[in-house]
């Protein structure tokens, strides 16, 4: 990515925290520990976008911001919550709406045919996550989500991968026909059976079942996917096994994700097939047709690593109709930042004080 002035960076960074800081007044409610909290945090969010205007390296701060996210989400809704309240029900994340998508669907149909339009259920917060899909696309998993930063992080614990692992485009639809298994029997059962049964990311019993037998299969479920997928596979690959994997989520944004009008594409003309992309990019994204064509497939995380490793320049985030696009990675930049600091904006800034002590 080419590196902006002084001047362009400190503007963009001063709109972003603008923006941010409109949004952490506007969320605060009187709150001035949450408000100066939350005006930190909008700062934090802006300096990473100004780090990555200033000195073109898109996935560097990404990724720290990434993980920040990631961290502080375990503290505020694992750590805090889970390990010192009792019987404390755990968040609805938006894996879990992934997988039971037919069940919010069916869920508003009643509430609209009671007459009772307004009942309004936890599920229908999966407005939220189609919204930022439909605009960002799959950056939603690269930049948003506070699940992904662990195998992020994971995958950066190893200098270069230990073990080469490629995946083939059938497997990688893998997650695909995952999702619709997991529609399917959610909704036969009226329950999120990928939190039952799969879900890594919890340390709580709020989805373990009663009878032991069962249970042990739940734990051994639970921590061969946390340990394969989250911690050991992205060590010595350098790749995000999980999301690319057996995420419901992931999979639904590639789906969703084509609506959005920023795509991440390569130049044939200015391409010179030395195959960096595919090496790097963490959720085997690159398709390699053969050996002097590369395509950028629908899993795209609009993480950048690609962006930053092309020694041609010939990957770009473009926007508009084929024959008439241009470059918008800035816009996609300014937007995916926006839609992360206010998320994480909801949580963090409550981490933060409740680390110090003061919530």
């Amino acid at each position: 990515m080419a590196r902006h002035t002084k001047a362009v960076s400190a503007g963009l960074f001063l709109a972003l925290f603008i923006a941010l800081a409109l949004f952490s007044f506007i969320s605060a409610g009187g709150d001035r520990p949450i408000l100066f909290a939350k005006l930190l945090w909008s700062l934090v969010v802006a300096y990473i976008g100004l780090c990555i205007y200033r000195y073109g390296a898109i996935s560097k701060f990404r990724s720290i911001l990434f993980i920040l996210i990631a961290f502080f989400f375990f503290i505020e809704f694992k750590l805090f919550r889970f390990l010192s309240i009792e019987n404390c029900v755990p968040p609805y994340c938006h894996i879990a709406q992934a997988s039971t998508l037919f069940n919010f669907i069916h869920s508003q149909y009643l509430a609209l045919a009671s007459g009772e339009w307004r009942t309004w259920g936890v599920l229908t917060l999966g407005f939220l996550w189609l919204l930022i899909m439909f605009t960002i696309g799959q950056g939603i998993c690269s930049w948003v989500c506070f699940y992904g930063g662990w195998d992020e992080a994971c995958s950066k614990l190893s200098r270069r991968p230990l073990v080469r692992l490629k995946v083939s485009k059938s497997w990688r639809d893998f997650p695909i026909a995952f999702l619709i298994f997991l529609l399917i029997i959610s909704f036969l059962q009226g329950l999120p059976f990928f939190c039952n049964w799969f879900c890594p990311l919890k340390l709580t019993e709020a989805f373990w079942d009663t009878h032991p037998s069962i249970r042990i299969v739940q734990a051994v479920l639970f921590w061969s996917i946390l340990a394969g997928l989250v911690i050991v596979l992205p060590v010595l690959t350098k790749k995000r096994t999980f999301c690319s994997m057996i995420c419901p989520f992931g999979a639904l944004a590639s789906i969703c994700g084509k609506a959005s009008p920023y795509k991440v594409t390569i130049d044939r003309h200015k391409c010179v097939s030395c195959g960096k992309c595919g090496e790097v990019c963490p959720v085997f994204a690159v398709e390699n047709k053969n050996p002097d064509e590369y395509k950028i497939s629908d899993f795209c995380n609009r993480c950048g690593r690609c962006i930053d490793v092309c020694p041609a320049d010939a990957i770009h985030i473009l926007s508009g109709p084929a024959g008439g696009q241009i470059d918008t990675r800035d816009i996609f930049i300014f937007l995916a930042l926006l839609t992360t600091g206010v998320i994480s904006g909801t949580f963090v800034p409550r981490a933060m004080l409740q680390l110090i002590g003061l919530k």
